[in-house]
């Protein structure tokens, strides 16, 4: 991150500038040090991982106009109805910020049915500015980490997250999956850190971790999974790969939407998907796809007891308490065994006050402070929770009542 030039017409926007950039990069110094100590001797931790991780893998975009019109389609009919629906649903002042900012250029493609450059931008949605708010580059690095030759600090600055999360990985799953089990696709130009053949995506370690954390919840009969807010489709892979024939649902803001549909229709072209104002939403129609992939405002239109498996992943961070009823009303009504969230401390007391105030039919079942963030930022406070529709659960960890998770938050 530099400051650029028209920041020198303005003095103290520029001290500012540079304070941050100073502060960050001091910071970045400090934590690739104590991943340099604390991985001393470890044959991973080679910065040319780094470097290879980082190599271009450009997508084949030949043969996708038919499905990104289908997209753009879907995209432009959620976007005119987005206009009249509920202010729960609509885009927080967070992603509103994110599309002015960052998602211009694809919000025009798909409104104009541009599929050249469209195909463009999601053939490349790791690297591209597509994919903002959803990738996990390092705020204001995108020039420093796909500008050409990456430097040293942010070689050991990633190399050292890396590290950390994958042995975070390895010990919340029990040592129960290999490296191997975190390859992905190559589409839309992935990057990470390159171990043992293996390219670990960015977020790849939490989003699968999350997919098995969500398959542990689901019986062997049951098999239909709704998530609130599932970003590029990334945990959605993991769980419809490892589990032979779930039903996967997701809710989000269109821009997200249309992403997820083309990382997921490239990578499952065999399984049936439902886009928004392709058919009508009820519950034959759920029944008849393989994945749907809706706006947020259909979420209250979900059909009652139609999911196993609720599940949602820090987009509920975002709602304030004001609409957190509008979300858990149809989560109680919808969801048949088990609502799974993992997040803040913040929004979890926000959705264990409602859920007591409005009496909905859930119980805690589980509660586990969560540290994927904790090796930087040792100051966060995330937790995750199980709960459980009608009565009481049989945990699969240690068990923690409603006074238990208040006195653990």
């Amino acid at each position: 991150m530099r400051p650029k030039f028209k920041h020198l017409r303005h003095p103290l926007q520029a001290a500012a500038i540079a304070r941050r950039v100073a502060s960050v990069y001091l910071e970045m110094r400090r934590f690739g040090a104590r991943g340099r100590r604390q991985f001393r001797g470890d044959a991973r931790y080679d910065l040319e991982n780094v470097s290879r991780g980082f190599a271009s893998r450009p997508d084949d975009l030949s043969g996708d106009g038919d499905l990104l019109e289908r997209i753009c389609t879907a995209y432009n009919k959620a976007v005119q109805q987005e206009e009249f629906a509920p202010g729960a649903y609509r885009a927080t002042e967070w992603w509103q910020e994110v599309r002015r900012e960052r998602l211009g250029a694809v919000i025009h493609a798909l409104r104009t049915y541009d599929i050249d450059a469209l195909a463009r931008m999601y053939g490349n949605f790791f690297r591209d500015a597509c994919g903002a708010g959803l990738i996990g580059v390092p705020y204001g690095m995108t020039e420093a980490y796909f500008g050409g030759p990456i430097r040293d600090i942010h070689r050991h600055y990633y190399m050292s997250d890396a590290l950390y999360r994958i042995d975070y990985w390895t010990m919340q799953t029990g040592g129960r999956f290999s490296l191997r089990d975190l390859a992905g696709p190559e589409i839309g130009n992935p990057f990470g850190v390159w171990i043992d053949g293996t390219l670990v995506r960015t977020g790849s370690v939490y989003q699968h971790y999350a997919a098995q954390k969500v398959r542990s919840c689901l019986s062997p009969e049951a098999g239909v999974v709704a998530e609130i807010g599932g970003g590029f489709g990334d945990m959605a892979y993991y769980l419809l790969r490892d589990r032979e024939g779930v039903r996967y649902l997701d809710f989000d803001v269109p821009e997200s939407v249309a992403l997820t549909s083309y990382y997921l229709m490239k990578t499952f072209p065999h399984l049936q998907f439902l886009l928004y104002g392709e058919r009508e939403f009820t519950r034959e129609e759920i029944d008849r796809s393989d994945v749907v992939l809706m706006p947020l405002f259909e979420f209250e239109n979900m059909p009652s007891a139609s999911v196993d498996v609720a599940f949602s992943s820090h987009a509920m961070s975002d709602i304030s308490s004001d609409f957190m009823g509008d979300y858990l009303n149809p989560v109680a009504r919808m969801t048949r065994s088990y609502f799974l969230y993992m997040g803040t401390r913040g929004a979890v007391e926000t959705i264990s006050n409602v859920i007591t105030q409005r009496r909905y039919g859930f119980r805690l079942a589980e509660t586990n402070p969560a540290g994927w963030h904790t090796h930087k930022c040792s100051d966060v406070r995330e937790v995750e929770c199980l709960y459980r529709m009608g009565g009481p659960a049989k945990p699969t960890r240690k068990y923690a009542g409603s006074e238990a998770l208040h006195q653990q938050i």
